[in-house]
């Protein structure tokens, strides 16, 4: 039968642990480095996000103003006399009708 025979040198057994920590430090290490980019990245979106959100709500603001301006009664008066010559009855043109 064919015996396949590494050939690894024959270091003490501190050696190996040596060159496994050292195998481990680099590993750590460059997980470290994607962690820390990953971080940066989502920081940089997360900034963004909420300049984004920072406008939003500016917007809002002047569109509440605009409708609470737009929907007042006065102004819905003069629209309604304007644009289809409506006005408040007088009071001789009020009927009251009680129904029991």
């Amino acid at each position: 039968m064919f015996r396949l025979k590494l050939s690894l040198p024959h270091w003490s057994w501190p050696v190996w642990m040596l060159i496994l920590a050292a195998f481990l430090l680099l590993v750590s290490a460059h997980l470290l480095v994607q962690v820390t980019h990953q971080a940066r990245s989502q920081q940089v979106r997360l900034q963004t996000l909420e300049g984004e959100r920072d406008a939003l709500q500016v917007e809002w603001g002047r569109l509440l103003l605009e409708e609470s301006a737009l929907v007042t009664p006065v102004r819905l008066e003069q629209l309604a006399a304007e644009r289809f010559d409506l006005h408040l009855p007088e009071a001789p043109d009020l009927q009251i009708k009680v129904i029991q």
